[in-house]
C-alpha cells in the first residue's frame, strides 16, 4: 500500500488534487472509497476502514481510500491507523486530506508520501494552459519558451500551474477518453520539464522549448 498525505489550505482541492492522481493509477470508480464526517476522524472511523481495506477491489487491481480530516484526526485514530501501515494491503492506495500535515503523529508521517499544496498553485486561472494549447507554430513556441524564461522560478511556477490546470480539466473530460488521453500525456511532459528545470542546471529556455515544441 502506498500513503499520502495532502496539504492544502482548500479541502476541495485537496480532494481534487487526490482523484486526479487516481485515475492517473487508472482505478475504477467502484474501487474509490471516500470518507468525511462534521467531526474529527475517530478510532470508530478508522476501524470500519480496518474491516474494507483488506478486501480485493471489485473491478480492477488497485483501490483507494481519500480520508477527508478537514476536523482533523484524533490521536487514537492516528495510533489505530498506524496499524494499517506496518502491514498495508499491496493493493490499496490511501489518500489523507488535511489543511496542515504537521498535525498527524511523526510515525505516520515517515510513512506517507507529501504532496503539498500552495496557495499560488490552488488559485492558478488556466492561463497557463491556455497559452499552451494556443500555440500554432514554432514561432509562437519560441517566443513564449523566451518570454517564460526570463526567470526560472517564473517559468517553474507557471509549469506548476499548468499541470494543475490540465489535472482539473482532465477530470472534467474523463467521459471523453481520448481527451482524456491527451491531457494525461501532456501532464506528463508538463511534469518531466518541471522536475528538469527544479533539479539540475538545464538551461530554461532550452528545456522549454524542447517541451513546446514537442508538445504534440
Amino acid at each position: 500500500m502506498q500513503t499520502f498525505i495532502i496539504s492544502s489550505k482548500n479541502i476541495e482541492e485537496g480532494k481534487n488534487r487526490a482523484l486526479e492522481e487516481i485515475n492517473l493509477e487508472k482505478i475504477d470508480k467502484f474501487d474509490i472509497e471516500l470518507l468525511e464526517s462534521e467531526k474529527a476522524i475517530g478510532i470508530e472511523d478508522v476501524r470500519n476502514i480496518q474491516k474494507r481495506i483488506y478486501l480485493l477491489p471489485i473491478r480492477g487491481t488497485k483501490k483507494a481510500f481519500i480520508i477527508s480530516c478537514k476536523q482533523g484526526i484524533t490521536t487514537e485514530a492516528q495510533n489505530s491507523m498506524l496499524k494499517i501501515l506496518e502491514e498495508p494491503p499491496p493493493s490499496t492506495l490511501l489518500y489523507l486530506i488535511t489543511d496542515n500535515y504537521n498535525f498527524f503523529l511523526p510515525t505516520i508521517i515517515s510513512r506517507a508520501k507529501i504532496i503539498e499544496i500552495k496557495d499560488s498553485e490552488a488559485r492558478t486561472d488556466g492561463k497557463g494552459l491556455a497559452e499552451l494549447l494556443s500555440l500554432t507554430g514554432v514561432g509562437d513556441c519560441l517566443y513564449l519558451a523566451q518570454e517564460l524564461s526570463k526567470d526560472k522560478n517564473q517559468a517553474i511556477n507557471w509549469l506548476e500551474q499548468t499541470i494543475l490546470a490540465a489535472r482539473k480539466k482532465m477530470l472534467s473530460t474523463l467521459d471523453n477518453s481520448e481527451q482524456s488521453l491527451m491531457l494525461e500525456r501532456l501532464i506528463r511532459k508538463l511534469e518531466l520539464a518541471r522536475l528538469d528545470l527544479k533539479n539540475t542546471n538545464a538551461n530554461p529556455r532550452l528545456a522549454l522549448e524542447n517541451l513546446f515544441l514537442n508538445i504534440n
